[in-house]
């Protein structure tokens, strides 16, 4: 909503009683302009009317206009410092504008003056878990649930904030209530299915996962074609198309399944970015590839390639893992070699991943993180970032330690025809990554503490790539102590 243009010259108000309640009844009525208007007159003639003020700035609030409301708030709290849900309202203000400890501090006033108010503990849970104080938040969550034992938000915030300190299994349960308390809120079935998922409880987690078609943030457009979805019966010869979604990892590691596609005697048309097409041919199984959603070719059935495993009902024990399934495809004309033939380990790294990922802050690291890595003998480092985090190689200290590969790659064929060369890679939860075990390759995946679904809980092999490692932060944020870990394990297994 945007902001009403409010007038430089307030009229003159012989009876400010009645404008408040006229400003009450346009508030009912969803006439949030005409109301702000009408309480900016009563401010005129009563500067110092509570109710006015508080409703102003709420309506600021919702208008964006966050240094206007809160100072509205400001000077009602002045006046009226024990009035219920002023310093929520307020502490909602300076959440948004990012002064999460005075937010902070207005939740705990709220809960002063309304000790039994469950909004008020939610919303300190929440700031607290912004600011990463994680166990404290749990505590904040925890009595807004006993104050409210079916507060939807709550039981999610709660699932989350267990799942980010590791008690994972005890987030399920906050994830499957919240499901039970509003069964048509997409966001909770997806929690719950994704950590079923990292669970290893695959055959609920896939229904569930199917809910990622509601979210509100789901930017890939919904499957909208004439003909019917795949229901895994027999294809007989049928044309298929599957159709890709989200990232480019996502595809990677689920193309495998256009395989047993095949195999249930369907003609695969894979779908898929421009970039990938080649590698994607190599995919068996697959007839032909498809970049865009216009002009498709005639095709019987489809199916979302991130639904295929719950159409082939995959186990924990079943899933598709014969390796390699993706080889390079046609070779770089400008290049037919990537990598120097020199003594010693050749490694690929890749430190980051792209800036726009919504756990891109939990999953990339900055170069200088990997300076002990660089220093260990015999290693010879090739950089395949493309992207974001590249720009850190012109750093003056990283000289002449990592040849750089990524600047020269113009698609995923150059990559692969890269990784094809290497020994090992390295690499943090990247398309890069997926690529790499797609290939066979042997790949140690960097982790944060808290990893997405598909490389589960607790484990150090992924069951979708038999070549790679995992290695995961002991503690949230310690990357160091994860790359000493990296460090002491190369010297171990390569002798460097």
């Amino acid at each position: 909503m945007s902001s009403p243009t409010l007038p430089l010259q307030q009229p003159r108000i012989e009876n400010p009683s009645d404008l408040l309640e006229t400003a009450r009844n346009l508030l009912h009525n969803k006439r949030p302009v005409e109301a702000a208007h009408t309480l900016r007159s009563v401010l005129a003639v009563r500067p110092d009317c509570v109710e006015a003020l508080a409703q102003l700035g709420q309506l600021f609030f919702q208008f964006n206009e966050l240094p206007a409301s809160l100072g509205c708030l400001q000077q009602a709290a002045k006046l009226s410092p024990k009035m219920p849900r002023l310093n929520t309202l307020m502490a909602a203000v300076l959440r948004k504008m990012g002064r999460l400890e005075e937010s902070a501090l207005c939740c705990e006033q709220e809960i002063r003056v309304s000790p039994e108010d469950a909004d008020a503990h939610y919303n300190l849970a929440l700031v607290l878990q912004i600011l990463q104080h994680t166990h404290k938040a749990i505590g904040a969550y925890q009595t807004a649930l006993r104050l409210r034992p079916r507060y939807f938000d709550a039981l999610l915030g709660l699932g989350n904030a267990l799942r980010q300190v590791g008690r994972t299994e005890a987030a399920l349960n906050y994830f499957a209530a919240a499901v039970r308390v509003n069964p048509s809120q997409a966001l909770a079935h997806w929690e719950l299915g994704t950590t079923q998922l990292a669970l290893g409880q695959f055959v609920p987690g896939w229904t569930e996962f199917e809910w990622r078609w509601k979210l509100a943030d789901f930017t890939t457009p919904a499957p909208c074609f004439e003909q019917p979805p795949w229901d895994g019966e027999d294809l007989g010869g049928q044309r298929i198309l599957l159709h890709c979604e989200q990232g480019y990892g996502d595809l990677i590691q689920f193309s495998r399944y256009a395989t047993l596609v095949a195999n249930r005697g369907g003609k695969v048309i894979l779908g898929c970015p421009e970039s990938l097409r080649s590698l994607m041919e190599t995919v068996p199984g697959v007839t032909e590839i498809v970049t865009t959603r216009r002009d498709l070719p005639p095709f019987d059935t489809h199916a979302p390639v991130m639904s295929l495993p719950a159409i082939f009902g995959t186990t924990l024990e079943t899933i598709p893992a014969t390796i390699p399934y993706i080889r390079p495809g046609s070779p770089s004309p400008q290049k037919s070699k990537w990598v120097e033939d020199l003594p010693g380990l050749q490694v690929g790294v890749v430190w980051a991943g792209a800036s726009t990922h919504r756990n891109d802050a939990n999953r990339s690291l900055a170069l200088e993180l990997l300076e002990p890595l660089l220093r260990l003998p015999n290693i010879h480092w090739h950089s395949l970032q493309v992207g974001g985090g590249a720009d850190q190689l012109a750093r003056p200290e990283f000289s002449g330690k990592i040849v750089d590969l990524g600047n020269q790659f113009n698609h995923f064929d150059d990559t692969a025809a890269a990784i094809a060369e290497l020994d090992l890679v390295l690499a943090v939860d990247t398309a890069v990554a997926h690529l790499a075990g797609a290939m066979g390759k042997t790949v140690w995946l960097l982790l944060p503490f808290e990893a997405e679904w598909r490389w589960m809980i607790a484990r150090e092999d992924s069951p979708w790539y038999p070549t790679m490692r995992l290695f995961r932060q002991s503690s949230p944020g310690n990357w160091k102590e994860l790359l000493e870990r990296v460090a002491r394990e190369l010297k171990a297994q390569f002798r460097v």
